[in-house]
C-alpha cells in the first residue's frame, strides 16, 4: 500500500475576479491506496500533473478536472499527492504509476529521486 494525500480547492466566481481560490485544504491525510487504485487514479481521475513534462520525482501531484456546482456556481477540483508519511522506498512505485499511467516524463534521468 502507498500513501496518498488528497487536497481540494474551490473557486467561486467572486473569488477567480480576484485571482484567488475560496476555500482549498486536505480531503484525506495518509490515505492508503494499492499501486493498482493508483494507476487507475492517475489513468482516469486525475490526470494533470503539476508539471509537463513531469520529473521523476515524489514532488509531483496530479489534478482533476474542475467540476462545477449547478447550484453554487463553484469549481472544485482535487489533487493527489505522494504522501510524506510513506517510507522513502516506496517512492519508486509513485514514478512507476506515473509511467503506466502514461504521464509524459523528462527523459533526465540523472535527476534522482526527490523524496517527499
Amino acid at each position: 500500500m502507498l500513501l496518498v494525500d488528497k487536497t481540494f480547492e474551490i473557486v467561486t466566481n467572486e473569488s477567480a475576479e480576484n485571482g484567488e481560490v475560496d476555500d482549498a485544504g486536505f480531503s484525506a491525510i495518509g490515505e492508503p491506496v494499492t499501486f493498482a487504485e493508483l494507476v487507475n487514479a492517475l489513468k482516469h481521475e486525475f490526470r494533470h500533473a503539476s508539471q509537463s513534462p513531469a520529473n521523476r520525482s515524489t514532488h509531483v501531484w496530479f489534478t482533476s478536472e474542475s467540476e462545477q456546482d449547478y447550484m453554487t456556481g463553484e469549481y472544485r477540483s482535487e489533487s493527489i499527492h505522494f504522501s510524506p508519511d510513506n517510507p522513502s522506498r516506496k517512492a519508486k512505485y509513485w514514478i512507476k504509476a506515473m509511467q503506466l499511467a502514461g504521464v509524459k516524463l523528462s527523459n533526465d534521468h540523472n535527476q534522482g529521486v526527490n523524496y517527499a
